[in-house]
This record gives C-alpha cells, structure tokens and sequence, in this order.
C-alpha cells in the first residue's frame, strides 16, 4: 500500500500548490479576501497536521476517550456558533476565538467521520436490522447535518449525509432501510429551500440564469464565460479578467472557474483526474484496511474528498445549483484546508497499516 499512500499524498501536495497559485491570482482582487498570508499560515498548519496524522496510529482514535473528547468539541461548537457565531452573508458561520476565526462545520465532518466508523463498526453483528443497524447513524449524521442547516448552510448537511450513506453502505446497513429514507430526507432538503427565498433565488438561476442576467444569474453566467474565454490552453497564470470583480468568490466557490480561464480546458481536466486518482488510490486503501474501524475511516473520507468536489465542479459549470462549499485542497479557507490536510494524514496512515492483497489476511 505503500504507492497507494505516496499517490494519495503526492495529489494533495499537487492540488495545494495549483490551489495556491489561484489563490494568489484571486485574492487581490477579490472584494473583503483576507490577506494571502493568511492562506499561507493555514497551508502551513495544515502540512504539519498532515505530517503528524500520518505518524499517529489511527487506531487511537477508536479509544472512547479521544473519539468521544472530539465529538463533544465538535458539537460545543456547533451549538456555540449559532448562539455567538460571527455573522457573515446573512448567516452564523463562523467562531471568533482569541483572535482567531474559524468555522466549525469544517471539524465537524471530522467528528462525524470519526464517530460513524466506531459505532458501524461496534454495530457489525447488528447492521442489518433497522433499529441497532440502520438507525444510530442515520440519528447521528442528522444531529450534526440538522446543526449546521440551522447556521443557515444547505451544502454541508448535504455533503454530510451522503458520506454518512456511503459509509452505511460499507459496513453493510441494509439497501432497503436506506433507500426508504431517500423519500424523508428529500422532503427535508424541500422544506428547507422553500422556506429560504435566497435558496428559491437560486434555484430559478440555475435553471435560466439569463432571465435575470444582471443579478441572480450573473455570477453563474460569469462562470460561463470564465471557461470560455479559457479555451484549451488558458490565458496563463494570473491572466483571468473575471477575478477583476466580475466572477464573485473566484478564489473560494468558483475557483474552478478561474482555472479553466487561466489554465483552460487542460487544466480543468488535469483537476478533475488528480480527484479521480486520488479516489481511486483512497478506495484500494480503504479496501485493504487492516480492519473494519480503518476501512470506514478512510471510506468516509474519500467519499468526504470525492464528493465536495465533484459538487463544486457541477456548481461551476451549472449542472447543479449554487452551494457555498470550498473546492478541497483549491479553494480559500483556512479551517477547510487545515482539516482536509488533517484527513490526508489519517487516510495515509491507514494505508501504511493496511495489509497487502496478495496476504489474505481477514478484516478484524
């Protein structure tokens, strides 16, 4: 597994440093962007964690309580914020502590990624009955989903919940308990952009965004036009005449855009297969795991990685609504970055342990 993991870091590195290069581009011109600096000390608090999750044996993790302290940290904190949060956008985000700002919805898909690997795996002899099996998960990614949807936030929950299912779906729940939860769920996510004119706004602009072109369709035609001016080859680095106020958040939300204008087609492409080999190096780590606990760790966050930026990717180029959520390891934000590089050090440390194919060793 040892290429396995060497890939899995090698493409991280890769997206940080293309990351990087955009935020660079954007951050100057992006109205109320912080400092590049401020990008530079998270990616360098986010190399040290990296570094340091894959030197610790992640089994640790499993003991009550260091799993149990980072959960209850992660939803003090998620209570905290919409009690004291730091308003932004109209919505309560983010924490101010000492100085320092941080949102964590970020650390809670941590928490919720850690808590879901120790009770499906405790849960093993009951996984297929509704109550023991199905249930506690589904309770427990929708206490953390319903927490983060009350700051006002649709694209997290729905990240998390569909990590939380492809976790279940590994550790073997039942098809059929999860497939009749679709139908409630749909109707929750439903409810909740009916009832929120900002979220109605924006699904009338994904489906026309030329019918109000001068406001709520704009920065979604400017997204457009960001990839076309890109061509195939790129205006080059720092080239983008979008970022110059036109496309909003083209250092965060859309900065996939920014690379297909300044880095055109190619560099889209060249994105999208370091997510595809990262997902592909991530599952053949995920199933050699040495065990059940290291299987679903890594399964969830793969799938974590995976489908944030496939969304992100989506949203850019219109074939989904707008979702306020970072492109991993590309976009600006500094809890997401210090924590998705978290994660890589915990995925590279279950690959480390896991046991190679050709041993037949049997999951513990």
């Amino acid at each position: 597994m040892h290429r396995e993991v060497t890939g899995v870091v090698t493409i991280v590195l890769a997206l940080v440093a293309a990351g990087t290069l955009m935020v660079y581009s954007a951050v100057g011109y992006e109205n109320g962007a912080s400092e590049p600096r401020t990008h530079l000390y998270a990616l360098v608090i986010g190399i040290v964690a990296l570094m340091v999750a894959m030197r610790f044996d992640y089994h640790r993790l499993r003991d009550p309580f260091v799993f149990r302290s980072i959960v209850l940290v992660s939803l003090a904190l998620l209570v905290y914020v919409l009690v004291a949060g730091v308003t932004a956008n109209g919505a309560k985000r983010w924490v101010a502590i000492g100085g320092l700002r941080f949102q964590p919805s970020e650390f809670a898909k941590f928490a919720l990624i850690l808590l879901l690997a120790v009770k499906l795996t405790h849960n093993r002899e009951h996984i297929r009955k509704f109550f023991a099996g199905f249930l506690p998960p589904v309770c427990i990614a929708g206490l953390f989903a319903g927490l983060v949807l009350a700051e006002k936030d649709l694209g997290v929950p729905i990240v998390m919940m569909v990590v939380a299912y492809a976790m279940m779906m590994v550790a073997g729940v039942s098809w059929r308990y999860m497939f009749m939860s679709v139908l409630p769920l749909g109707a929750i996510v439903t409810v909740a952009i009916v009832k929120s004119p900002h979220r109605v706004e924006r699904l009338v602009a994904f489906r026309d965004p030329w019918a109000d072109p001068l406001d709520s369709g704009f920065n979604l035609i400017q997204s457009y036009s960001a990839f076309a001016q890109g061509g195939l080859w790129g205006k080059g680095a720092g080239g983008s005449e979008q970022k110059l106020g036109y496309l909003y958040a083209s250092h965060t939300d859309f900065v996939y855009a920014l690379v297909g204008e300044e880095f055109g087609l190619a560099g889209t492409l060249t994105v999208l297969l370091l997510f595809a080999g990262l997902l592909i190096a991530g599952y053949r780590i995920a199933t050699n795991a040495s065990d059940m606990f290291g299987a679903l760790l890594s399964t969830g966050i793969v799938a974590l990685f995976s489908v944030q930026a496939l969304i992100i990717m989506l949203v850019t180029i219109g074939l989904l609504p707008t979702k306020g959520l970072p492109l991993p390891f590309v976009s600006y934000g500094g809890t997401a970055l210090i924590v998705f590089l978290g994660l890589t050090g915990v995925l590279a440390n279950v690959g480390i342990q896991a046991t190679p194919p050709e041993s037949g060793a049997k999951r513990a």
